[in-house]
This record gives C-alpha cells, structure tokens and sequence, in this order.
C-alpha cells in the first residue's frame, strides 16, 4: 500500500515537472516575461533580417518580384502640398491644385510599357502627352506639336551623344535597360546568410554593449528596449562594424557588384585602383582622426505583438527613426530625420513614408508615397510636400501594339544640327502652348506651377532662405532666374562646333518668343546677333573646332549676352 502511495506520488510530480516545463517553456519562447531587457534589446533588433518575422514583410517581395516580371495596368496621381510665408494665397492655391495623373499598361515579359499622361494646372486646363516604350524604342508624343511620336532608339546611345558635341561618353551607356528587375539575384541573401550576418553582428554590439544598462517603457500597444551610449561608444561601435564589413565574405561581394560602375569610373582616371575595401578603410580612419564631441546617442528599438516595429536613434538635438506599422491590411514603412536647434527651437523635419494596401492576394495593389520636409525658422513654418497615389492591377490579357509605320520620328535618323532646329522647333511650340495656358489659369507672371514643384532640392533651398530672410522680396523670381539662366549655362565653358550651334539655336528660340526685352539674349564675337534679331547665319561655326562659350549677365542676374569666340 505504501509503495503504491510513494508510486503515486512519483507519477503526480513528473506530471507537475511537465506541466511546469512547458510552462517555463512557453514563457521563455513564446513570451518575453522571463527574458532580460538586453535580450530582447537584439531579439527585436535581429529581426531585422529574419524570414518570418523580419522588418521587411514577404508579401513586398513577392509583389515587386510579380510588378517587376509580369503584366499589369497601372494608374495614379503625383501632387504636392506647397506652403511658403511671403506667398499670394492664390498663388499658393494654383501651385497647389498642379498635379499629374497617368494611366497605361506594362508588359515585362515583352519589354514594353506604354502610358497616357496628363499635366493638370486646373480642372479645365492640361497638357496631354502620351510615352511608349516598344520595339527597344522610347517615345513621347502630345497632340500640341504632333500627332507622330518623337522617339530615341535604345542603342548606340554614345553615338547619339556625339551629335550634340559631348566628347566624354564614358558615363554613357550603349543601351539602358528601362525592364532591369531591381530583384538581381546577386544581391539576394539566403536564410543562412542572413543569419550569419544576425549573429556575426549582434555578437559586435554585445560585446561593445557589455555592461549597460537596458531599459524598458510600455504603452497600450507598443514596448520599446533602450540603450544609452556616449559619442565615444558609438564611434568604436562604427568603427568595430565597419572593420568586419571590410573582409565579409556575405557582405562584401554585393556591395562590390553595386558599385561595379562606380568604381570603374574611379579607377579610369587614377594611377592606382580603388577597392571597395579602400573605400571602407579611409572611412575607418577619418572616424578614427575625428574629434568626438561630449554628448549621449539613444537607441531604442520598439515591438508591437512580439514583432519590430521600430528602430530610433536620438540625442539631443536630433531623432532618426524608421518604424513599421500593418493595420487594417495596410502595410505603412516610415523614416524621419527630426533636428532641432535647443537655443533658437528652429526645427527641421525631413520624412518618407511608403504605404501597401492589397498585398494578400495580389492581384491589384494600392500604393501611397510620401516625401517632404517642414522647416520652421523664427517661428515661421516653410512645408514642401510630394505624394504620389497609384494602384498596379495585375491582368494576363495586357497586349502593348508595337509602334506602326510612320507612326514615330526617330531623332536617331538626324544629325546634331538638324536634331537641334527639331527640338528648338518643339520647345518653341511648347512655349506658345504653355504661355495660353498660364493667362488661362492666371499665372502668367509666375512662369509654370512645375517651376515650384521641382526640384525638392531648390524648393528646401529657397524655403530656407526665405525663412532666414535670406531673400524678402519676390524670392519665386528667383527660381525663374534659375530657370531662365539654364537653357544656356549648360554650355559655358569649351565646346565643339555642334553644340555652340545648338547653343545659338536655344538663343534664337529665346528671342523669338520672349515679349520682354530683359530677357532677350545679344550674341558677339565669331558671329553677331542683336538681341532684337531673331535670324543669324552659323555658317562660321565648325563643326570640327572648338569655342569657348561666355555668359554676361544684367544687374537682374538673368543672362543678356553671350561671347562665342574660337580656341
């Protein structure tokens, strides 16, 4: 009797030990509650490249995989959301209500692509224009200048270039392929690699972490682990990573495979040749050389149901963060780059967001981009924001007709000077179209909305210096200044016969169709042109000799005069 009591007994603990094993053992692997800070500090900052569970979602893959081999309709809007202090309200109202919309059709595995496109500066008021890419041929036509397409052929690029004067074709291509799938296989990692490199780093960061602190803050839904190093810390950090990058095995051969061209184009005009691990090591050794300031770096890493959701490093005056959101079937990547000055609370703000509505069944996919920046200076807010709606619907029945005959004209078929009156004679029509539709819409002044819509480069500029006060009256003129002065800058400087031909060409275009005597341009020096000319013979230009073209400007800044003389 007693044996089978003590038997009992013996039976009820292994079943409790069991019971409690796997317990412990859904704590540990399926929660985080027996897991220190530190460990899930890596945990989530590994998935950074894990399969499953990684930061980037398998579904994107798999849809640009589809979007970049197969066939589909596409269709969507790019618009901004411009705000400037120092602007007319209706001004900002017109540059605002400018969009693009598209429509067309893409077919991969034909290598063709062809969309109806629409430059919208009011509800009634567009320039339509149609692009085709077929029979290895890009064309472009709109009904303003013709009903035949003007079109490039895609090979033998650097002859082509050679007919507009351009002596170094080296940066040029033969041929460019518009249908390269970005997916190359050889910058793809297999599970293995991608684990190799999880590890191969986490074991650096640990090592380099030993001994601090994590630190752990929750909210409704979201739980982030913190760390906290010195400027010094980060460095050796960086430094320690980018010594490991220098002979990777995984690493190295994909990031030499990216930079194949780059560093060809290096090498042609050094003595010695540049490695990748060249590159890697001089950075080591200017973070080596550099002064660190005092001061502490942040970073957190972020969970949302057991999985990353975000990555942030912060110090005192400034936040980088790339999160990661899926609601609603809604897959939303962000990155922002927030500083700010402490003294003075002016503020800088530069985002990009990608969003994906559609991803589980793959068969028509919404997609949202959105970059921009916001700058507030003196308490003043400049905001210059690009979006982009499109939607990509997946179809087998997609057919793209080659280009039929007589349908396009092939600059390719004309020399350099002929090619020039042609584009001349384009940009004239265009101009005429455009300066109709300006007086339409009531913004003749001002140029074209587009003016103001790119580059986000020269925008930023300009809201900066108009917040700094850099520029305090009518700073838009500046951007027609820039505008203006660029259809000739371009060939200052040496130049072959052909290209100060296209030059004089631009010149007389100008003059025929600008009403206003400031910005018509003199020419002097091998020939003569009055600026009240619009007729001068080139037939002492060479084509086979060399100018040096310069440009004199007018106390407005814009160019008046032009001195071509032979070298």
């Amino acid at each position: 009797m007693k044996t089978k009591v003590i038997g009992r007994i013996i039976i009820i603990l292994i079943i409790l030990i069991a019971i409690l094993g796997g317990v412990f053992a859904y704590l540990y692997f399926g929660t985080d509650l027996l897991k220190t800070n530190k460990q899930l500090f890596f945990q989530y900052l590994g998935q950074m490249v894990e399969q499953e569970d990684g930061f980037i979602d398998n579904r994107l893959s798999e849809y640009s995989n589809k979007k970049y081999t197969g066939k589909y309709e596409d269709s969507g809007k790019f618009y901004v959301d411009i705000n400037m202090t120092g602007l007319d309200a209706d001004v900002l109202q017109t540059i605002n209500d400018f969009n693009i919309e598209y429509s067309g059709k893409i077919d991969n595995t034909a290598r063709k692509n062809e969309q109806e496109i629409a430059i919208n500066y009011s509800d009634d008021v567009n320039f339509p224009i149609k692009y085709k890419y077929a029979n290895e041929t890009l064309g472009l036509q709109t009904n303003y200048v013709s009903s035949k397409y003007i079109g490039i052929q895609n090979e033998n690029l650097k002859e082509f270039a050679e007919k507009f004067g351009i002596t170094d074709t080296a940066e040029i291509p033969d041929k460019i392929d518009l249908f390269e799938n970005i997916n190359n296989q050889t910058r793809n990692f297999t599970d293995e690699e991608k684990e190799q490199l999880k590890e191969t780093y986490k074991t650096i960061l640990q090592t380099k972490l030993e001994g601090k602190e994590f630190t752990k803050t929750q909210n409704v839904e979201t739980t982030t682990y913190a760390v906290e190093l010195t400027n010094q810390e980060l460095k050796d950090i960086i430094i320690a990573v980018l010594e490991d990058l220098k002979n990777n095995q995984i690493l190295l051969p994909r990031i030499e495979e990216m930079s194949k061209e780059t560093l060809e184009l290096m090498n042609q005009n050094s003595t010695e040749e540049v490695t990748i691990q060249d590159i890697i090591q001089e950075s080591i050794d200017n973070l080596n050389d550099a002064e660190i300031q005092n001061g502490n770096i942040s970073i957190m890493v972020s969970q949302t149901d057991r999985k990353l959701s975000g990555i942030t490093i912060k110090s005192e005056e400034t936040e980088i963060s790339l999160t990661k959101s899926s609601t609603q079937g809604v897959l939303t990547y962000t990155v922002e780059f927030n500083s700010k000055d402490t003294e003075t609370q002016d503020n800088m703000r530069y985002f990009m967001s990608a969003s994906y509505q559609g991803l589980e069944q793959l068969s028509s996919v919404n997609e949202t981009y959105q970059i921009g920046a916001i700058i507030t200076v003196n308490g003043e807010e400049q905001k210059l924001v690009y979006n982009l709606n499109c939607t990509d619907t997946f179809k087998d029945n997609i057919n793209i007709e080659d280009y039929a005959e007589e349908e396009i004209q092939l600059l390719n078929e004309y020399n350099g000077e002929q090619i020039a009156t042609l584009l001349s004679a384009i940009g004239e029509r265009i101009g005429q179209v455009n300066t109709m539709q300006m007086e339409e819409i009531g913004f003749s002044e001002y140029g074209n909305p587009m003016l103001y819509a790119f580059p986000l480069t020269s925008l930023s500029l300009m809201m900066y210096n108009q917040a700094t006060n850099v520029v305090e009256d009518n700073s838009m003129s500046e951007i027609e200044k820039e505008s203006f002065n660029q259809k000739f800058i371009q060939y200052e400087g040496e130049q072959r016969g052909t290209a100060t031909k296209v030059l004089i060409q631009a010149v007389l275009t100008n003059n025929i169709s600008q009403e206003d005597e400031e910005r018509k341009i003199s020419i002097s020096g091998v020939i003569t042109l009055d600026r009240d000319e619009t007729s001068v013979s080139t037939d002492d230009i060479s084509t086979t000799s060399r100018y040096n073209i310069e440009m004199n400007y007018n106390e407005n800044g814009l160019i008046h005069e032009i001195i071509i003389t032979e070298i």
